[in-house]
């Protein structure tokens, strides 16, 4: 969308076999380089801090060694606009060798150029409005039945742990339609095992995390595999199994010459959507019960909001165009992702080299781009520590929102993970009170926020 907004992004001082020196800074170690400091800041969430030592430095434009790689930073917002504008020209999507294993070849998130602008579109029409207008209905029904199973005549709730089950219970019936069972089970297991391998050192032998991840990456390969098999011979000897899901979607789309997509393509595409669609929004729920309750006036806020939605519906579920309707807990939302964004950035690769700020981008290198360079930045958000959700009335500027990151990689799940948040908050906060055990529990990265206590939840029903 920015792009559309501010189509003249400049690339006027690009240069190729630039003379320019490279970026000032520090490779550290051999061969790790400073990974391991930029791990340990991060479970530590000193993420800005490992950022804002170097540019204090060097300057914003600066380079360092992760994960193997030569690695350089632009800096934001201009670093943001000018990568997102030139993706597919001068950079393009890139993981570390090892995530992208985990992740599959045939995923959305690790194809490039026109490949993924093809794949993209065909999954827009699952995860955009059209797509999302005929699932409000069932995150309705699937939001009451968690509230009505887990927080009802409960005095005290594993927040985090809670919210993962609610998460996870949703995405696997909007993608797999099944809802409980022993697959149900399996897999909502080996996902967290998976995402707890993502973005660690690739020492693959028995009792590492990212071991642990491959082992359970193939075990979900497995279960789709066998639910996938299952629904091919239920279509073949016509049985009435036809599902309005993902993978009837994925199932259903032609190749490129015509041909249905593989097996193998719609099963990294399932884990990757299981993994990104469960964690990345039960953690930001997490995160906005933390902050509302440590923000009664915005609660209070958010309730009127929600009252004011309940009056209308009169019982009846919710659609697409009620959750539209929720401006100030739309705020709220986009406050705690300023605040707690559960991805903290991505790595480009420059497909050839040129000139950036006076400096000399090789070819091949890795640029990365952090959300914290903007978030926490007082120029862009005054009093950038502090709780306050009328910062989105007017939007931030160009460039320095970016939690769903941009360009032709943006989250391609962002209205749907919106849609879902939306959704639970209108039930939860129209029949329960909620209150932190551990006000000041501390918050790591590994790689996604992880609460250090599980976020344990004293709760009330309302009356």
């Amino acid at each position: 969308i920015f792009l559309f907004v501010f189509p003249n992004l400049h690339t006027g001082n690009i240069k190729l076999k630039t003379k320019a020196p490279l970026p000032p800074g520090s490779c550290g170690l051999p061969f790790l380089g400073e990974t391991l400091e930029f791990l340990s800041a991060a479970r530590a969430n000193r993420s800005l801090e490992f950022t804002n030592t170097r540019v204090a430095k060097y300057g914003q434009i600066f380079k360092t060694h992760l994960l193997f790689s030569l690695t350089i930073s632009l800096g934001a917002p201009e670093g943001n606009k000018f990568l997102f504008a030139n993706e597919n020209k001068l950079v393009q999507n890139s993981w570390p060798p090892s995530v992208a294993k985990l992740l599959g070849r045939h995923a959305l998130t690790i194809k490039t150029g026109e490949e993924h602008k093809k794949a993209r579109q065909f999954f827009a029409s699952f995860f955009g409005p059209d797509g999302l207008k005929s699932f409000v209905p069932r995150m309705d029904q699937t939001v009451r039945s968690h509230l009505d199973r887990f927080w009802e005549n409960k005095e005290e709730v594993m927040g985090v742990e809670t919210l993962k089950q609610f998460t996870f219970s949703l995405v696997s019936d909007l993608f797999l339609s099944i809802k409980d069972g022993p697959e149900f089970n399996s897999m909502a297991h080996d996902i967290e095992l998976y995402l707890g391998g993502i973005m660690q050192l690739p020492l693959d032998f028995p009792g590492t995390s990212y071991h642990k991840a491959r082992i359970a990456r193939e075990s979900l390969l497995q279960t789709l595999g066998t639910i996938i098999s299952r629904r091919r011979k239920a279509i073949k000897e016509g049985q009435d199994f036809w599902h309005h899901d993902l993978l009837s979607v994925l199932m259903n789309r032609p190749h490129n010459q015509g041909d249905l997509i593989t097996d193998e393509e719609i099963k990294d595409n399932l884990v990757l959507f299981l993994f990104a669609g469960h964690d990345t929004t039960s953690v930001t729920l997490a995160a906005i019960l933390k902050y509302l309750s440590l923000n009664p006036h915005c609660l209070h806020e958010v309730v009127k909001e929600q009252e004011e939605i309940a009056k209308v519906k009169a019982g009846a579920p919710l659609n697409w165009e009620d959750t539209q309707k929720l401006k100030y807990t739309w705020w709220v939302m986009q406050e705690t992702l300023r605040l707690q964004s559960p991805v903290a950035g991505a790595f480009r690769q420059s497909l050839k080299e040129f000139e950036y700020g006076g400096f000399r981008i090789p070819k091949g290198c890795k640029v990365l781009w952090t959300v914290w360079s903007s978030h926490m930045s007082p120029t862009f958000f005054p009093n950038p520590t502090k709780f306050d959700p009328s910062r989105f009335e007017q939007g931030p500027p160009p460039f320095t929102f970016v939690p769903f990151g941009g360009g032709p990689h943006m989250c391609i799940g962002h209205e749907f993970a919106k849609t879902e948040v939306m959704v639970f908050l209108h039930y939860l906060i129209l029949n329960y009170e909620w209150s932190l055990v551990h006000p000041n529990e501390k918050i790591s990265y590994n790689p996604m926020p992880v609460f250090e206590k599980g976020l344990p939840l004293k709760v009330h029903k309302k009356a």
